[in-house]
């Protein structure tokens, strides 16, 4: 038993150090189990994302290469597999080429981690809880707004999914349940920050600065005017924001404005209408 009074010795404060921080470090690839995806699954996965012929799917943790090779046979995709073991590497090769898609769906041995997943519009995957939770922040910050992500049973925290989809599966190995759950996330345009531009409407033009407070596809706003401030609420879907303005501090009993607008890199637009009247708010990007 250590006596009161007896400093720890300073020997020991790197070791502790090391295992403090061993204990937060994030998931490896080669910890992913791997566990088949039934086929009706695979389906429901391209099906809920909306998998066409222009998409790039990239498949994390592919397996034996189904998903990726549907997505080319079934959709016309193009796709990449990402698999760490060699093994299943090569037989999803030997796959492709025995269904006649070689050409558009390729396999690599790699790290999901080291993976540049930056030109894909449609992610899918089925790893481990906190294996997607160590993804999360690569797929809001480098893929595109629109992007689809699909992960089989697993969620994002608290990221809640814009889709989920239940599938019946019989003999489901992972744990005794007679279902899976696919889930969807569109990636948001990130909004956050404040914005400067005009309001347009029925009375004229005026200088308007917004700020929104963004947490996922989700966002607060607030719109400064010459003499009035509007709050309002935003709901984002990749680059599409559907902004609600509560106008009644500027005029009273009036019905709110809702916004339909588009973010392209550093601007946003959009425009509401009530009854007869049109309004157009356009502003420009000021601090992230």
């Amino acid at each position: 038993m250590k006596r009161p009074g007896i400093p720890l010795p300073l020997f020991l404060l790197p070791l502790m150090i090391v295992a403090a921080l061993s204990a937060f470090s994030p998931a490896r690839a080669d910890e992913v189990p791997y566990e088949t995806t039934p086929e009706n699954v695979v389906e429901a996965m391209l099906a809920i994302a909306g998998v066409g012929a222009q998409d790039n799917l990239v498949d994390l943790g592919s397996g034996d290469g189904r998903i990726v090779i549907a997505a080319a046979k079934r959709h016309g995709a193009r796709g990449l597999g990402i698999e760490y073991d060699s093994e299943l590497v090569e037989l999803s090769r030997r796959n492709a080429k025995r269904e006649g898609v070689a050409d558009r769906a390729k396999f690599l041995k790699q790290d999901i981690f080291d993976t540049d997943i930056r030109k894909a519009t449609v992610v899918t995957m089925y790893l481990l809880p906190e294996v997607n939770l160590d993804l999360r922040p690569r797929i809001l910050f480098e893929l595109a707004p629109g992007t689809r992500v699909v992960s089989h049973d697993w969620n994002m925290g608290d990221w809640e999914p814009d889709d989920h989809a239940v599938v019946s599966v019989e003999d489901k190995k992972v744990y005794p349940l007679a279902h899976s759950t696919v889930y969807l996330w569109i990636v948001p345009a990130r909004i956050a920050g404040f914005w400067r531009g005009t309001l347009s409407g029925p009375d004229g033009e005026e200088r308007v600065v917004i700020e929104f407070a963004q947490r996922f596809q989700e966002a607060t706003a607030t719109l400064w005017l010459k003499r009035w401030t509007m709050a309002g609420s935003a709901r984002i879907r990749g680059d599409a924001v559907s902004l609600t303005v509560d106008r009644s501090s500027w005029k009273e009993d009036a019905a709110p404005l809702l916004f339909k607008m588009r973010v392209a890199k550093d601007r946003i637009e959009g425009e509401a209408r009530v009854g007869g009247e049109r309004y157009l708010l356009r502003a420009k990007r000021l601090t992230n």
